[in-house]
């Protein structure tokens, strides 16, 4: 009798134990997080970007440069503009590709137009979208790079995206130099803030006791050239700033957008992004 009894008690605490080991085990597991839905992931930002400013060409030579945004809150809605360079004439071009339109103005003089609009959706990697300027519209669709920095395209001008009648629209990501920088000229450390639109930069340097802009900056390519003034310290207080010429500068972006090496008043400088 002593003996089963023991035997009971054996396996009543061994049950105990297995019991405590087991809730131990589930309660030290995570919690799997639930997959996110599609349209959950478009809003955290994991999409692919159009965001920028892009250097486009068609297959009729018409070079295009463009201004991609997508929405915050939804970055599957994409909005933009564009710009053609050349003129083309007073009437729409007759190989129906996408280019600039000209008006006579009262001095016989062409204008260019530069009146354009691009709205779309994006799916994956693929914006679809319609254009519309001053004198045409119609569709078309882009198709990212798995590195997103370039896309192959056509258009039409039709309604349909899909319609690849007008011809082929590329484009490659045009350097962005807008935000902060971190940069050093020889051993002095300086912060270099830069505005861009298009191709036009313009901007300041912090790290001189005095006030230092950069004027005309202009990106060609993925280089950027500009001037640089600073204060003269001859005006009187109270009076407008009056700028004085120092020298150049020449800063080629690596892609990516995110350093930069060149020289800057005639010494080799380098940068990296901190703010944008």
């Amino acid at each position: 009798m002593m003996r089963k009894t023991t035997q009971t008690l054996l396996l009543v605490l061994s049950t105990l134990l297995l019991l405590v080991s087991v809730t131990a085990s589930a309660q030290g597991q995570a919690t799997p997080r639930p997959t996110p839905r599609p349209d959950q992931d478009r809003r955290r930002g994991n999409s692919p970007s159009f965001t920028g400013t892009w250097n486009t060409v068609t297959d009729k030579g018409k070079t295009i440069v463009m201004t991609l945004r997508q929405d915050r809150a939804d970055s599957s809605l994409v909005t933009g503009s564009y710009s053609v360079n050349g003129l083309t004439g007073s009437n729409k071009p007759s190989d129906g590709s996408i280019n600039g339109f000209v008006k006579a103005s009262w001095s016989a003089e062409p204008v260019l137009q530069n009146m354009s609009s691009i709205k779309g959706t994006l799916t994956g990697n693929v914006l679809r979208f319609t254009w519309g300027e001053d004198g045409g519209r119609g569709a078309g669709r882009f198709t990212l790079s798995s590195d997103g920095e370039s896309f192959e395209g056509t258009f039409s001008r039709t309604d349909n995206p899909d319609d690849t009648s007008g011809g082929t629209w590329n484009g490659t990501r045009a350097p962005n130099f807008a935000g902060a920088w971190r940069a050093k000229l020889g051993d002095t450390g300086l912060e270099l803030i830069f505005q861009q639109t298009a191709d036009r930069v313009t901007g300041q340097v912090r790290g001189f006791s005095y006030d230092v802009i950069l004027r005309d900056g202009k990106v060609v390519g993925n280089t950027l050239l500009f001037t640089v003034e600073r204060t003269d310290p001859t005006v009187l207080p109270g009076r407008a700033p009056r700028y004085l010429g120092m020298g150049t500068g020449e800063l080629v972006m690596d892609r990516g957008s995110k350093t930069f090496t060149g020289t800057l008043l005639g010494a080799a400088t380098s940068g990296t992004l901190i703010a944008r």
